[in-house]
């Protein structure tokens, strides 16, 4: 056999429907948050945006310990006058200053109200690489296509992630920390410079986990590059991993966090959610109305697992009364 399979070696009962979730880094957290939310576990992903750096998605943690405020001076208009700041994604902006302002305050308060539900946080690490704004001489999350000239790039090192994580470590003592490093890769550092950064990223992982034992790291990024290892996983770009790969992930990610009884109710929703999907030639068919029938029953069935209210409403919705 031509391949190195990568095999899970310890299984964690640690994701639940009745357990939200808070998943935050770069666009690989999008990715695992999505397939959550599709799952129907309460999860909160990427407030702010796809943030990249270490350190950036350890100040939106300060923000959400109220540990620290959002600078003043980072906030940046843009030519087409919309404002934005620098320590979140150019997904977070408004017309306005204040505007901008407010919006930040209400996604602060909707991080807090979840992650102080949350038992599990799920960090994914981007990149090393950050750029440092020379007039405030603060690491930011974003440059915003402000010019190059007034920014500084800079290569993290281990000791300053770790430090740095230090810093918010008491406030998540009480969670499962799930940590890994995202297998998209960033060429505008170059692949050398690319290899240099996520190297750091994985040795920064692993003296976190030692350090920390509510710590548990997630070999997504050895999945893509020692297990697949393969260009017919990557996107178009090269750069993100396509849908296939994202899906063996996923299955790895559930075989790791997920109990055979959650399992169970993934399997069953995944198979209701291609019925709810089923595009029939006539709605009011006789063989339809038993189809949505039998199908609203299932769902029922399952409403003591997962929230499915919305969808026995829509199925309800369908049912024609008197051609059964």
């Amino acid at each position: 056999m031509f391949r190195t399979k990568l095999k899970i070696s310890e299984r964690y009962n640690l994701i639940t429907h009745q357990k939200p979730i808070f998943s935050i880094g770069s666009c690989f957290a999008e990715a695992m948050g999505s397939k959550l939310e599709n799952c129907k576990f309460e999860v909160l992903y990427n407030p702010f945006g796809t943030i990249f750096s270490p350190l950036a998605i350890f100040k939106i943690f300060k923000l959400i310990f109220n540990q620290e405020k959002f600078w003043e001076e980072g906030f940046v208009e843009n030519p087409d006058k919309i404002w934005f700041h620098y320590d979140f994604h150019s997904d977070v902006k408004n017309l306005g200053l204040e505007g901008l302002k407010k919006t930040i305050e209400t996604r602060i308060n909707t991080s807090q109200k979840l992650f102080n539900n949350a038992e599990v946080i799920i960090i994914t690490l981007g990149t090393a690489w950050v750029y440092r704004h020379l007039a405030s001489n603060q690491y930011v999350a974003n440059c915003h296509k402000v010019h190059q000239n007034q920014f500084e790039k800079i290569l993290l090192s281990v000791d300053e992630i770790c430090k740095d994580y230090s810093l918010i470590a008491p406030f998540l003592e009480r969670k499962k920390i799930i940590l890994t490093v995202s297998p998209v890769r960033h060429i505008k550092d170059t692949l050398p410079l690319n290899a240099v950064s996520k190297s750091v990223l994985r040795l920064a992982c692993h003296y976190l986990q030692e350090k920390y034992k509510n710590i548990i790291y997630f070999p997504a990024y050895e999945i893509v590059n020692d297990d697949l290892r393969d260009y017919r996983f990557y996107a178009e770009d090269m750069l993100h991993v396509t849908p296939q790969a994202e899906n063996y992930i996923w299955e790895k990610f559930m075989e790791s966090f997920m109990n055979d009884s959650t399992l169970s109710v993934v399997s069953q929703w995944n198979n209701i959610q291609k019925k709810l999907n089923h595009k029939p030639y006539n709605p009011a068919s006789s063989s339809h109305q038993k189809f949505l029938e039998q199908l609203l029953k299932d769902l029922e069935k399952m409403q003591g697992y997962i929230d499915l209210k919305n969808e026995i409403k829509l199925v309800k919705e369908q049912i024609i009364e008197g051609v059964l």
